[in-house]
Formats: C-alpha cells, structure tokens, sequence
C-alpha cells in the first residue's frame, strides 16, 4: 500500500519565473525549509542522480545512509520528479508547474510506498508537506526578487 500526499498553490509569477530556484538544486534551501544542502551528480535530466540532506538530526542520519536520489522526470518549466531510496522503499517526490491566469500553478506530489512508509511518513513525509505554503511564500519571493533584478 502506498501513502500519497498532494498539495498546490497558484502563485503570482510565470513558470519560468520559478523553474530557476527549483531547477538548481543548490538553491532548494533557498526555498525548502526541510533541505539543508542539496547537490545533482551530473547535468540535471532524467536518469542523473543527486543527493539531498534534510535539516537537523535526520539529516545527519541521512547524509550517513542514505542512497542518492534519481531524477525521474526533467521537463524544463513544467516538472521535476526524484525518486528517493528509503529503507525497503522509495519517496517519489514530484514538482509541476502549469501556467494558469494569474500566475502559476504549484503542484508538489510525496508518494511513499514499502513496509516502512508509515514510519517514514512520520519522520519525514509529515514535514515536507506541512510546509508546503513556506516553500510556495520562498519560491514566489524568489521568482519576484528574480524578475525584478532581471528589469
């Protein structure tokens, strides 16, 4: 059985305004209050690996651990899915972006599926998407600050 958590925000910039905070991976603790450093192994594109450290002492756990991450999907403005390794399991974490009028539509997916996602779930998936409406305030404060260096 699996556990799938789906969240989205429309937010006031165009996708390409977000798609450069989300598409380097060094800047997600920009925007991600769980991510204390994150890093791709390579070009960012379907199939390229990467690894991220969460904050704090499940960080220092991880960071020990864990395997890399694989980029699942890679469609420039539009989507970046990983899929995390986690103990007789996977986190498949997955980023859209969609253009609407207004803005852009944020859509952040977390599915985690083996015999420990409930465990998991409480030590990491909870926190990814209790923060989703912070993450969504970064992205659009980078996007803008982004635009308005860009003008």
């Amino acid at each position: 059985m699996t556990w799938t958590r789906t969240s989205r925000e429309i937010l006031p910039v165009p996708p390409s305004a977000l798609w450069a905070p989300l598409a380097d991976f060094t800047r997600w603790p920009d925007w991600d209050p769980d991510i204390a450093r994150a890093e791709s192994h390579g070009p960012a594109e379907a199939g390229s690996t990467g690894f991220l450290v969460p904050n704090g002492f499940r960080g220092r756990v991880h960071s020990r651990v864990a395997e890399p991450f694989t980029i699942t999907s890679w469609i420039q403005d539009r989507e970046i899915a990983l899929r995390q390794p986690i103990p007789f399991g996977a986190m498949d974490l997955v980023l859209r972006l969609t253009a609407v009028d207004g803005g852009t539509e944020f859509v952040q997916q977390v599915t985690l599926d083996g015999p420990l996602r409930g465990v998991m779930v409480a030590v990491i998936a909870s926190d990814v998407v209790k923060h989703f409406d912070v993450k969504c305030a970064r992205l659009t404060e980078l996007a803008t600050a982004q635009a308005d260096h860009d003008a």
